[in-house]
């Protein structure tokens, strides 16, 4: 059984409170449902095939009110495929952390899902044109349909109909980073400034004056470049062009773990864990909304048979599923560690009590390198720690003095448990054989399985300050 990562206080925003925008123009909600929720459903019918994944979703998550808020995630489940990012304020919701760096990623993200498409459209059309001449004679109603099928063959909900010429992708403004800038902030102060008015928050001024918390209050910003047909809303057939696309998503970001301000450090931080379980994304290093669907299969405990019948022999499902894990850390082929669903991952080595001098070890290949990992490699580089970008190991996690993820609304969060979970397949036999008492032994068994746990560590907690001060000159005025 799969056991889910911990509420992600850090990482939620406060219930039903969000606005969103498109191309900076502020969208009702009931629009939102009315345009995505599935209508007529005919097997027969590929894009209407998709309409009934939209009303499944709508099912699944209970979602019965035309005019209700969505979360950012049950959000890019319903709106077409395309390229996101999640940033998020600082200093009181007047600035942007590494804004610059969040743009770029979503011009590239958009480029490399477009080109991934067009080439699946290549290489399936190659694999056809050789069936015989039988294909040659095909209407272009019979091409039309394979070229929907290949845009809906992923398991996101709401799938364009057809993959896009050369000439076409050429035509968007989505892969262009100084289109993604302006619109960005267009949209961006437009939705924060519609949050403000519809539930009631100023804007914290240049002094910092402001007593209220709700005030003080940061953001997260969730953005999706993706590309939509132009023409009449209920008149699908009628468009024949496409238009580029930003929708952003707002709201608040409760940080009930960590703290933008150093004065937290001082704090006792709480026993973070983490679940080492699933392999790493197909396209680590675009951040596809495709993958919001697919995390949730990775989080979610499964409805198999063969864990129905772990349920009946080892306990529930629904008590294994509800461990507080903080994050579900990927691994490849290879059960090296790659990086969390909605996390970098990082492993530190020597230092404290140990012979060497501290050093970080975090997968360079087959992840998504996020904002804070660059502040992290920043941080590392001025202070003269020394960073190993491979992936960390077994035999690391076994060696190291201490373990930390970092995120936009985590910062650096330090790691005191790890659970092994799919890694343990990885062990030798003889890895379990150690005594469990002593002070110097880290690692210890449990009753669910094997974890390895670490202390506070000094390093993290250098780079985790270190950060949080980087925060400062990495932010772009709204």
């Amino acid at each position: 059984p799969v056991a889910i990562p911990n509420d992600e206080p850090s990482d939620m925003s406060s219930c039903c409170q969000y606005v969103v925008s498109r191309n900076g123009i502020v969208l009702p909600w009931q629009q939102i449902h009315q345009q995505y929720r599935g209508v007529d459903v005919d097997d027969d019918d590929n894009c209407d095939r998709s309409n009934q994944l939209v009303n499944d979703n709508y099912n699944n998550n209970n979602i019965d009110n035309d005019s209700k808020p969505l979360d950012s995630n049950k959000l890019l489940q319903l709106l077409p495929r395309g390229a996101y990012t999640t940033c998020r304020t600082v200093k009181g919701g007047s600035h942007i952390y590494q804004f610059d760096y969040h743009v770029r990623r979503l011009a590239n993200s958009a480029k490399s899902i477009l080109l991934e498409l067009q080439s699946a459209s290549s290489s399936s059309s190659s694999s056809v044109g050789g069936r015989g001449k039988e294909v040659q004679d095909d209407s272009n109603e019979d091409k039309d349909s394979e070229a929907t099928l290949l845009a809906t063959s992923s398991n996101h909900p709401i799938q364009h109909d057809r993959t896009l010429s050369t000439f076409e992708i050429n035509q968007l403004h989505i892969t262009n980073v100084a289109w993604e800038h302006n619109m960005a902030l267009k949209c961006i102060r437009n939705t924060l400034r519609e949050f403000r008015i519809c539930y009631g928050l100023r804007l914290q001024n240049e002094e910092g004056g402001c007593d209220d918390e709700d005030e003080k209050a940061e953001f997260k910003i969730t953005l999706l470049a993706t590309w939509e047909k132009k023409g009449p809303p209920n008149d699908i057939k009628s468009h024949t062009t496409y238009e580029s696309v930003l929708y952003c998503h707002v709201g608040l970001l409760k940080q009930k773990k960590v703290s933008t301000t150093t004065a937290s450090l001082t704090r006792e931080p709480p026993h973070t864990r983490v679940l080492i379980h699933g392999h790493g994304r197909e396209n680590a290093l675009a951040k596809d909304s495709k993958w919001v669907l697919d995390r949730e299969k990775l989080i979610k405990p499964s409805t198999t048979e063969d864990n129905r019948r772990e349920d009946d022999e080892g306990g529930t499902q629904k008590e294994a599923s509800q461990q507080p894990f903080e994050e579900i850390i990927l691994i490849n082929d290879n059960g090296e560690l790659l990086e969390g669903t909605q996390t970098n991952f990082y492993v530190v080595s020597g230092g404290q009590n140990q012979q060497q001098p501290s050093s970080v070890i975090t997968a360079n290949e087959g992840i998504l390198y996020g904002s804070v990992r660059d502040s992290v490699l920043r941080a590392c580089r001025h202070h003269n720690i020394p960073v190993k970008l491979r992936p960390p190991t077994l035999q690391d996690l076994k060696d190291a003095s201490g373990v930390f993820i970092s995120s936009t609304s985590r910062w650096v969060m330090p790691v005191h448990e790890v659970c092994l979970g799919d890694l343990m397949s990885f062990q030798n036999d003889d890895d379990g054989e150690e005594e469990e008492s002593g002070e110097s032994i880290e690692k210890k068994k449990k009753r669910d399985g094997k974890s390895y746990f670490y202390g506070n560590c000094e390093t993290t907690e250098d780079i985790r300050r270190w950060v949080l001060e980087d925060v400062e000159s990495r932010s772009t005025p709204i």
